[in-house]
């Protein structure tokens, strides 16, 4: 049994991937973060096989409660292991803690199996005001009284200076000094994000005269949609398929700010409004490069998180009305190259302390070690 005067433990269930997402990253970096605030952390690798199950059981014996983050990578091979996890830390009597990234975004599907792990849980994290909400008009999870957090997103990319111009950065260097306005675009390419709105802007801004090249910094998400197939299409059909770099994945932060260093400007379009989870967006303004994106639709969105209001107040993020079409982007784009860099790089390491504060947060909230169903 954990004793009360024992230092207090958690859980966190991360993949086996090497390359790991927005939320895999999370995951990791807060357990790294834990011992700062006087907590101990273990980490458990998964990757869906039933050996998974008796190591989750033993290691629920050594800890106080369990953070789950949501949604895991490898969806398909590692379904039931969230449930199975969050069944056996109840039979144990440990806490259980879920960490919610995304819900509108994901697969009707997915929602559902999530509202599932629901049930089991006692506390729930967020990663914005707009997830909360989204999740709270769920059929199932609008009935579930567990307390709830809202934890800051900081950026997953530590601030590193560049080892040297790679051959990518080059090319885009030579492409800047021909005249041409990098547009910048970091993270998935995948139709939710409206990740093709940038080819719209660099269209108008190439017909007014303004030579362009379209830098995005990711790659394309695999799934039922014809996603890169339908990119490179409007692509060609805009007249800028020599224009429009995709650099796939990019491993390691030292080639990444090598990539942030040519852009110009960044542009996003979300449909929902920008909103405190996009971690690739701060990435951006992290890079000291000007990120011009369309507003949130509420205007507390930043309440909880420091640095994005930072953005805000020294002018780096710059937003738009939601109605604003591609020639409104192009505009406040030229106006915005003699922009000085405003980097949020001094903030990096508040921001993860912010974030593991958050989680430690929901755990600590009250005592939620229940007395265990099964004798251990």
């Amino acid at each position: 049994m954990i004793r009360a005067t024992e230092r207090k433990k958690t859980l966190f269930l991360v993949s086996t991937a090497t390359q790991p997402c927005g939320v895999e990253s999370f995951a990791r970096h807060v357990a790294a973060r834990w011992g700062e605030l006087g907590l101990e952390a273990q980490r458990l690798a998964v990757s869906g096989r039933l050996s998974d199950w008796a190591a989750i059981w033993r290691a629920l014996g050594e800890v106080d409660a369990i953070a789950i983050n949501l949604p895991v990578v490898a969806w398909k091979k590692v379904v039931l292991t969230p449930l199975v996890a969050l069944i056996l830390a109840l039979l144990r009597g440990r806490g259980r803690v879920l960490v919610l990234h995304e819900w509108a975004d994901l697969d009707w599907r997915r929602r559902l199996i999530v509202s599932v792990y629901a049930l089991f849980a006692q506390r729930f994290v967020f990663s914005s005001p707009f997830v909360r909400e989204g999740f709270a008009e769920g059929v199932v999870t609008r009935f579930l009284a567990a307390r709830s957090a809202i934890a800051p997103i900081p950026s997953n990319i530590p601030p590193t200076a560049p080892d040297g111009p790679s051959p990518l950065a080059a090319r885009i260097e030579a492409a800047r000094a021909e005249g041409r306005i990098v547009i910048g675009h970091f993270g998935s390419i995948y139709p939710k994000k409206q990740s093709d709105f940038v080819l719209d802007v660099a269209a108008k801004l190439r017909d007014s005269g303004r030579p362009v090249l379209c830098l995005f910094i990711g790659g394309f998400v695999k799934g039922v949609d014809r996603v890169e197939e339908d990119f490179r299409a409007k692509a060609r059909a805009l007249g800028l398929a020599e224009d429009c770099l995709v650099t796939g994945y990019v491993d390691g932060p030292r080639d990444l700010h090598a990539l942030f260093a040519e852009v110009d400007c960044f542009l996003y379009r979300f449909p929902e409004g920008l909103t405190s989870r996009r971690g690739s967006v701060l990435a951006c303004l992290q890079s000291g490069k000007p990120v011009i994106v369309n507003a949130p639709r509420e205007a507390g969105e930043f309440d909880h998180h420091r640095a994005y209001r930072r953005a805000i107040a020294d002018g780096s993020l710059m937003l738009l009305a939601n109605d604003a079409d591609a020639r409104a982007y192009a505009d406040r784009l030229a106006r915005s190259e003699s922009l000085p860099s405003r980097s949020l790089s001094p903030l990096y390491d508040q921001c993860w302390r912010d974030a593991a504060a958050a989680v430690a947060a929901a755990i600590d909230t009250e005592p939620m070690n229940a007395a265990p169903l099964l004798a251990e």
